[in-house]
């Protein structure tokens, strides 16, 4: 076994909600809100968007012409709608699915990684926040792209790839216990990764009706690709290691104490590090499991 290639994610998030019933009560109630939300959005701007722009185009060519326009671009606008009210949706029912599709993958969370992740609950809402709303602004200001033929679409769905596969995220490096800047760090050094993943997950929402599940199955997929992480990447390339060493972007704010947001500079001394003689390596293995993850060690 071995990671998937990231932009199949997406699509083995449908085929994991399929598979599994008991994600269903999980977000049945949201998504008839959303399913409520969307047909109102559909209707409303059906009923008074629709017929407005057909008018405006009517001045530019002709009637039947301006009114299939207005229909295709009606049709668009409700997709962005949608994408819009999924990214609120996915703020308040992202942590439980996210936490059921690991807890079933993973076979639950130890006491170290539960501690880790109450304590750092705050940063993680106040990351995923501001990852929502930029995106949500990141979608206004992109949507005319969709004007050009072809290349507009294709640099909106780039653009907006990219910090979408970022936010599911956020969950998994809360889990970790990872401070925004060590995630953004992991994010930029596998962008490539997570803009295949967000590519496809924002094609995906703008499909529609299909986008009224697909905000679900997207987490779900992230899920899965943080589970399958876990499991295979390579301990130096693993974003747990950014716990044990400092990213250059810490190292350039000249922030020593990785795991708060201290930034002051210290110095450094190399006589008084070197009169400081290295613990036994039993006793560190005893007190720091690198990764808490794995069974503890047993003493011999």
């Amino acid at each position: 076994m071995s990671l998937h290639t990231p932009y199949t994610y997406p699509f083995r998030g449908i085929l994991y909600l399929i598979r599994h019933p008991p994600l269903w009560r999980h977000i049945f109630c949201g998504l008839i809100i959303m399913l409520l939300a969307s047909i109102v959005t559909s209707v409303l701007l059906f009923v008074f968007i629709f017929p407005l722009q057909a008018y405006a185009f009517e001045k530019y060519m002709a009637d039947w012409l301006a009114w299939l326009i207005s229909f295709f671009v009606t049709l668009f606008e409700i997709g962005v709608s949608i994408l819009v009210i999924s990214s609120l949706f996915l703020a308040c029912y992202m942590d439980i699915i996210f936490d059921s599709v690991w807890k079933q993958e993973t076979m639950g969370l130890n006491e170290g990684e539960t501690h880790r992740r109450s304590a750092t609950t705050y940063t993680c809402i106040k990351s995923f926040l501001i990852l929502v709303l930029f995106r949500v602004i990141l979608l206004v200001i992109t949507s005319p792209l969709n004007l050009i033929p072809i290349i507009g679409t294709i640099l909106y769905i780039y653009i907006n790839g990219y910090y979408y596969a970022w936010s599911l995220h956020c969950r998994y490096f809360d889990l970790l216990g990872l401070s925004f800047l060590q995630g953004r760090h992991f994010v930029e050094e596998n962008r490539n990764d997570y803009t295949q993943f967000g590519i496809v997950g924002v094609l995906l929402e703008m499909i529609p009706f299909l986008n009224l599940i697909t905000p679900i199955t997207n987490v779900i997929g992230s899920a899965l690709w943080a589970c399958d992480i876990e499991r295979f990447k390579e301990p130096m390339q693993h974003p747990r290691s950014y716990l044990l060493s400092p990213t250059p972007d810490l190292i350039e704010q000249g922030q020593v104490d990785y795991g708060s947001i201290k930034n002051e500079k210290e110095p450094y001394s190399m006589a008084s590090a070197s009169s400081v003689p290295p613990p036994p390596y039993q006793d560190v293995m005893d007190n720091n499991n690198l990764y808490p993850s794995a069974p503890p060690l047993e003493k011999q």
